[in-house]
């Protein structure tokens, strides 16, 4: 098994673990982080990858936790996804699929955490259902972009045939991958590493092309509405830094009116990425989360175990 370390905090060095799992057909990869309390799985967005988790996932492992991300499916080290059916019906599958075969025996339910599209894929397994406990997003998708994406998004279907001519030119790999990490830096967040990461995974004009074809499809969805509000059952908090060139944290409105007892959390100075801005603050709030799932659970298990015993009780005295 692959392992990497990270420093997280003071004088700390966590193992960050890769292996390969398979879930509803689908072969990925997965990054972990070992610790204690409920399974925290972390869910990227649009055109990313699990390596956008690998800071946050040692500030979870430094405080104890167990964290694991995963590619989804069509992105990073996953498989392709299927041109038929819709991208975000085919993610909740996988999710569920993947609750399965990374819960351990005696594991309780997990903490379901994701970023734009992946908060998007997060919200929606926050219904009623007994394998996720709490849900924490960052920045999602599906509750308002920024305008200037909407107008992005106007201008390349409206430059699309020109487009589908550039995507035939043999640009060298390398020039692609820095062309794309270039922008990753200068829009989304800072850091060479991330940034590489994130423009590594384009291997040439083909899959610039087919990362364009998936992000149609899924504008598309959104657009036409993903979320059901009204079937959010669990506790939801949302992380949205305020300077998010891409979601518009004004978006949270509609959904802490709509979901009570859910929170925001303003991170100041934030971009589109809290994970990779300030993975130690993001780190904390979610462990928070996860320390208090893990003691509903107890208490919980507690009462049925005293429920269990008074009955007992009750049938030793007939």
């Amino acid at each position: 098994m692959p392992e990497i370390r990270h420093g997280a905090g003071k004088n700390r060095n966590v193992a960050v673990h890769e292996r390969r799992i398979e879930a509803d057909g689908h072969h990925t990869r997965v990054l972990e982080v070992d610790g204690n309390g409920p399974l925290i799985l972390l869910l990227h967005g649009f055109a990313d990858s699990s390596d956008t988790w690998r800071d946050l996932l040692a500030e979870l492992g430094a405080r104890g936790h167990r964290g694991a991300a995963v590619d989804l499916p069509g992105f990073g080290r996953a498989d392709g996804i299927a041109r038929t059916g819709t991208l975000l019906g085919t993610y909740d599958s996988f999710v569920t699929a993947v609750i399965e075969v990374l819960r351990e025996p005696g594991d309780g339910p997990v903490v379901v955490v994701g970023n734009s599209m992946g908060a998007t894929v997060a919200l929606r397994a926050a219904g009623e259902r007994e394998d996720v406990a709490a849900v924490v997003g960052l920045a999602p998708a599906g509750l308002g972009f920024q305008r200037e994406l909407h107008l992005a998004n106007g201008a390349l279907k409206a430059i699309l045939p020109v487009l589908r001519i550039a995507y035939q030119v043999p640009y060298p790999t390398l020039a692609v991958q820095l062309a794309v990490a270039t922008y990753y830096r200068v829009r989304l967040a800072s850091g060479i590493s991330n940034a590489w990461r994130f423009g590594s995974h384009f291997r040439g004009m083909s899959e610039f092309r087919r990362v364009g074809v998936l992000g149609r499809r899924l504008m598309t969805e959104v657009e036409s509405g993903c979320l059901e509000l009204d079937t959010i059952a669990r506790p939801v908090t949302l992380i949205w830094g305020d300077r998010d060139p891409v979601c518009d944290p004004g978006g949270a409105r509609t959904l802490l009116d709509a979901v009570p007892g859910s929170h925001l959390v303003l991170i100041d100075g934030g971009g589109h990425l809290p994970q990779i801005d300030q993975p130690h603050t993001v780190a904390g709030i979610i462990a928070s989360i996860a320390d208090e799932t893990a003691h509903r659970t107890d208490a919980s298990e507690a009462d049925i175990d005293i429920r269990r015993h008074e009955g007992q009780g009750q049938q030793s005295d007939e």
